[in-house]
């Protein structure tokens, strides 16, 4: 469960964290204030209770008893009920105190009270309880008074007991809809900050995992902007570093391989020159047909390497189209090519690039496999093209190992029957450059299915 309400975000995750560390601050604040603002309104209430008390008693004493109840006429009101009893209160009832069991916030403000017999019977604070004292001589009053919250009964000096119930009048906050309405605004607009907040902190970490991304799709993708706190900074810096490092290692790496190539080719310009002055012409042209095929290797090598250094830029394409055009030019080549799937799918990449990858495996198919049927479907948005042969199919076990540059499953060596062992090679990277994927199942009927897997352009 708590998995579930965990965020899977690094900006939910700090607002969540944010706004229940709000919420605990804001528990125990008002844990700790309607804690102490009972007490003090207890205290004050007692303090300003005794004071009155003491001076109706007082008042009492010195009142004739015929007297005495226009006195407590008038000293009633809608928060003070007085009345006399000729008993003391029956302590069996329960919830009397007398002086030394009075509760500790009302004691210290009963002194004014010493030198009297009294009892304080003070009902849990602002509860809704009422006085259910049984005395009917003398309580009957009392019904419409059930919003006391004290009781004090004081002896007189004649044997009369005052009784007095009385009333703060007004309670301590309890809350409210109108607080439940506040504290719910609050919570909304500190978890709306809290949200914005972990949101632009988080945002440096976007842009370092989509630049890691493009870096992975295309060598030569911009740097990545240095900006938010001081670790991120650092972070992308050093991301900047590395791909200018990687992006150096390539352009010498195609650098080298560039001057090879020219090197090799005028030797094999020599030779060639030089073959044709080889008198057995058998041997002769064995001898062109080596220099040729070390020449197409050479070329074949050369655009390898040169594809993570490809400037073409990526641009909207239209694949439908494309996977159409070379399963035509098969056709007309007099091969056996057949397209399926939706008339126009749209991605964002490079079409060169592109026909290049889906050429070389359209050529395996009609190579090794007689024919190449060619479906393109839809799936989760992405493109997914599946090229379907009829051939021998290749074994599980080896089917990781075809990718790799100048391996080839023919044991002939010979380029007419095996090539050259890099046409798979370039196309998992042209793909893979692509943002997509490129695996070798068994097909449904035999044969070898290659399904390639592109992201759809949504702009």
């Amino acid at each position: 469960m708590i998995r579930r309400l965990w965020p899977a975000t690094m900006a939910g995750r700090v607002a969540m964290v944010l706004v229940a560390g709000l919420l605990l601050l804001l528990i125990i604040g008002a844990v700790f204030y309607l804690h102490d603002r009972g007490e003090r309104t207890i205290g004050l209430f007692a303090k300003k209770m005794a004071v009155q008390v003491a001076a109706m008693a007082d008042l009492m004493d010195r009142t004739p008893p015929g007297h005495r109840k226009g006195v407590l006429t008038a000293l009633g009101g809608p928060l003070m009920h007085v009345t006399l009893s000729p008993r003391p209160p029956r302590l069996e009832d329960g919830g009397w105190k007398g002086a030394d069991d009075v509760p500790w916030p009302v004691r210290p403000y009963l002194n004014i009270l010493e030198g009297r017999t009294f009892y304080v019977r003070l009902l849990r604070p602002w509860d809704d309880e009422e006085d259910d004292d049984d005395d009917n001589d003398d309580d009957d009053d009392f019904g419409g008074h059930r919003r006391h919250r004290m009781i004090v009964a004081v002896g007189l000096e004649d044997g009369q007991w005052l009784r007095v119930n009385l009333h703060p009048g007004r309670r301590p906050w309890r809350g409210g809809p109108g607080a439940v309405g506040w504290l719910i605004l609050t919570v909304v607009l500190v978890l709306a900050a809290a949200v914005w907040a972990a949101h632009r902190m988080t945002r440096p970490l976007r842009q370092l995992a989509q630049a890691a991304d493009q870096f992975g799709v295309d060598v030569r993708a911009p740097p990545m902007a240095e900006d938010g706190p001081r670790e991120l900074r650092r972070a992308a810096r050093a991301f900047n570093r590395m791909q200018a490092r990687l992006r150096r290692f390539v352009d010498d790496r195609t650098l080298m391989l560039a001057a090879i190539s020219h090197d090799l080719r005028t030797v094999l310009t020599r030779l060639r020159l030089r073959a044709e002055f080889i008198d057995d012409g058998e041997q002769q042209g064995k001898a062109i047909a080596d220099i040729d095929e070390m020449q197409a290797m050479l070329d074949e090598t050369l655009s390898f390497a040169r594809d993570d250094a490809n400037n073409e830029k990526p641009i909207r394409a239209d694949l439908s189209a494309l996977l159409q055009s070379l399963c035509g030019a098969v056709v007309d080549m007099g091969g056996e090519a057949a397209f399926n799937g939706p008339e126009h799918v749209t991605i964002q990449g490079r079409p060169v690039a592109l026909r290049r990858a889906f050429g070389n495996l359209i050529d395996n198919a009609i190579r090794y496999g007689g024919r190449a049927a060619v479906r393109l479907s839809l799936a989760q948005e992405e493109a997914v093209v599946e090229i379907l042969d009829s051939g021998p199919g290749i074994a599980e076990e080896m089917r990781e190992r075809v990718f790799r540059p100048f391996f080839r499953l023919e044991s002939s060596r010979s380029r007419e029957t095996g090539g050259t062992g890099l046409g798979l090679a370039s196309a998992r990277t042209v793909i893979h450059r692509h943002g997509g994927d490129i695996s070798l199942h068994d097909g449904p009927e035999g044969g070898l299915l290659v399904r390639v897997s592109l992201p759809l352009d949504h702009a």
